[in-house]
């Protein structure tokens, strides 16, 4: 039996041990950044950014009351903790982290408690399974490990808000499904301000 980068990490923490497994030559090459892992690391910092400016957003119009609000502020300064981290490993890579994209969620904030909690999950189960798919893109030890760490938070953001939603909290199946980044753009370009 074969077994690829991409199916180890696709399939759960698998990817961990891959990487401890590595012989020095090939941890010493992950060592170096490439234009790969800079580009990922840019992608998911821009997801970050957009998730964190959308729970600021949510958190400043106090919009959600009680334990939803008190749960909304705890994403949001875990997606602040992972921006921060994010722009730690771009520089690490020998790169500027790039601006926050401008954002525009005035339309989901008017929408009320229910459309927030919908968009919410939608941008969690986007993160989740954006990290999915670009982990075997991921060459750097430092990057792989912060978008491990992240896709796990994320997922559980999900499945968290999914609930809250009145949408299943557990995947469809054993495995979660990675998004590509033309179906990710497509989901949060509505929030994208022109």
């Amino acid at each position: 039996m074969t077994l690829s980068r991409r199916g180890l990490l696709s399939g759960a923490a698998g990817g961990v041990a891959l990487i401890s497994g590595c012989g020095a030559d090939e941890r010493e090459a992950r060592d170096v950044p490439s234009s790969a892992d800079i580009d990922v690391a840019r992608y998911a910092l821009t997801l970050e950014h957009l998730e964190a400016a959308f729970y600021e957003r949510v958190v400043d119009a106090g919009a959600l009351s009680g334990r939803e609000g008190a749960l909304v502020v705890t994403i949001r300064d875990n997606e602040r903790q992972h921006v921060l981290a994010l722009e730690a490993v771009v520089r690490r890579l020998g790169k500027r982290p790039g601006r926050p994209p401008k954002t525009d969620f005035g339309e989901v904030i008017d929408g009320g408690r229910d459309t927030i909690i919908a968009v919410a999950a939608e941008l969690e189960n986007t993160g989740a399974g954006a990290y999915l798919e670009e982990a075997a893109r991921i060459r750097n030890p430092d990057l792989l490990g912060s978008a491990l760490a992240i896709h796990a938070v994320e997922a559980r953001h999900a499945a968290i808000l999914n609930h809250l939603a009145g949408r299943p909290a557990l995947p469809d199946g054993a495995f979660a499904t990675a998004i590509s980044r033309a179906e990710v753009l497509s989901r949060i370009e509505p929030f994208l301000a022109a």
